[in-house]
């Protein structure tokens, strides 16, 4: 067997090396830096800002509602549509910034020498810029845009690149919880400077972002404040003394936690309606699930416990919502869910009548077992008031509601209004 050597000429093997270099350097589809890129830059800015006593702001850029680009018209005109951004991005900063691809459909931008205001300023020119920009896309037109961005400055926000990539991801996700097209700084969120030192186990934003979708929930309807809170530590025991798994127990936390999460995009005018809703304000708020599915979708971490959210609003009857499923194929957390939403709802004071007692709420619940609500789930809610000596501190707290009689025909949803 003959073997047959080629030299290569030394010229054309570091040209192959520059080559893959620059591959490893640049995102291939938009232009921009790569995430490895993108990385080393943060790190060297953070090490450069603590050498010389400097502050730098990261920009964490997410194109709104990209997924819907993609699903009408496929997954090449979505590569268009960040190429187009990517260029225009590369327009609106400075020489000295970097702009990087972060994955999927987000950007990064690294602002060196630049507080927050500073950071805030060119946030918001680029998110007017976006929104101004009509982007020419091949065999589709004119297509119009909107993005969201979340800010983390140094040092204020972190001082390593892990802390300000969580806090910069943080603020983005809220900026899109709240509508989307706007600029969120994480110094200004709920729950900030809880993000977890690097090195810690878990998601170092999941905790925050959970009770942050929680909380921005609860503050735009003055009388169901901490209203998610309490239905997700009620949830909670029942799931523990049902005797379910550690991550099932997790899931149905979380999930009553973001249960009304979608309750976001239901108008002001119709969530603190002090009466009685229309049948067209009631066919908005039953779109509350869907909604809540939306925008948990959009964090990865939080997907598990779509199903919970989506679906917390079903009847065992299987006269609920937006599904109308039926006994056990109701996810058994959204049963959980179910049965606690309605208690606090019984106990909770409404414009139009007093919160009942915890002795007054447990007949209702009994009476809607099999109807409204899982049988097995009551009983167990009913067991873990009498195991749980905490809970039940919690919930005979409160105890001077008076009795309001109203109708339920096994229907404790409209309470829950």
């Amino acid at each position: 067997m003959a073997c047959v050597m080629v030299l290569r000429p030394r010229e054309s093997t570091r040209t192959c090396a520059r080559d893959h270099l620059s591959s490893a350097l640049e995102d291939p589809l938009t232009g921009t830096a790569s995430h490895r890129a993108f990385q080393d830059r943060l790190s060297h800015e953070c090490e450069r800002a603590y050498r010389f006593g400097d502050s730098f702001t990261l920009l964490m850029i997410d194109i709104d509602q990209f997924r819907l680009i993609n699903n009408r018209h496929g997954h090449h005109i979505g590569d268009q549509v960040l190429a187009e951004l990517a260029a225009r991005l590369r327009t609106w900063i400075r020489g000295v910034d970097l702009c990087a691809r972060f994955g999927g459909d987000q950007f990064a931008i690294v602002l060196p020498h630049t507080p927050q205001r500073g950071g805030v300023d060119s946030a918001e020119r680029i998110r007017q810029s976006v929104a101004a920009w009509s982007f020419r896309v091949l065999n589709l037109g004119d297509v119009r845009l909107t993005v969201s961005v979340g800010l983390a400055t140094y040092p204020e926000d972190g001082r390593s690149a892990v802390e300000l990539v969580d806090a910069a991801k943080y603020a983005v996700l809220f900026a899109k919880t709240l509508g989307g097209n706007q600029v969120q700084t994480y110094c200004e969120l709920p729950h900030r400077g809880e993000l977890p030192s690097k090195g810690q186990a878990g998601s170092p934003s999941h905790s925050i972002i959970v009770r942050s979708l929680a909380a921005a929930v609860d503050i735009r309807d003055r009388y169901t404040h901490s209203h998610s809170q309490f239905v997700s530590t009620l949830a909670r025991a029942v799931a523990r003394h049902m005797g379910l798994t550690a991550s099932a127990i997790n899931e149905i936390t979380i999930g009553a936690l973001l249960h009304d999460v979608g309750k976001i995009g239901v108008p002001d005018a119709i969530l603190t309606k002090e009466g009685s809703l229309t049948q067209e304000e009631w066919e908005s708020i039953k779109q509350h699930p869907v909604l809540g599915k939306t925008i948990i979708e959009q964090a990865p971490e939080l997907r598990s416990v779509v199903p919970l959210v989506l679906h917390h609003q079903e009847r065992f009857d299987g006269t609920g919502y937006p599904a109308r499923l039926k006994g056990e194929d109701i996810p058994l957390g959204a049963r959980i869910i179910a049965a606690a939403d309605a208690y606090h709802a019984i106990r909770s004071d409404r414009p139009y009548r007093s919160g009942r007692t915890h002795d007054e709420a447990v007949p209702e619940l009994q009476r809607c077992a099999g109807t409204q609500f899982d049988p097995a789930v009551v009983a167990a809610l009913l067991e873990t008031f009498d195991a749980d000596a905490e809970l039940h501190a919690l919930t005979h707290a409160n105890d001077t509601g008076t009795v309001v009689p109203f109708p339920c025909g096994g229907k404790i949803s409209s309470l829950m209004q």
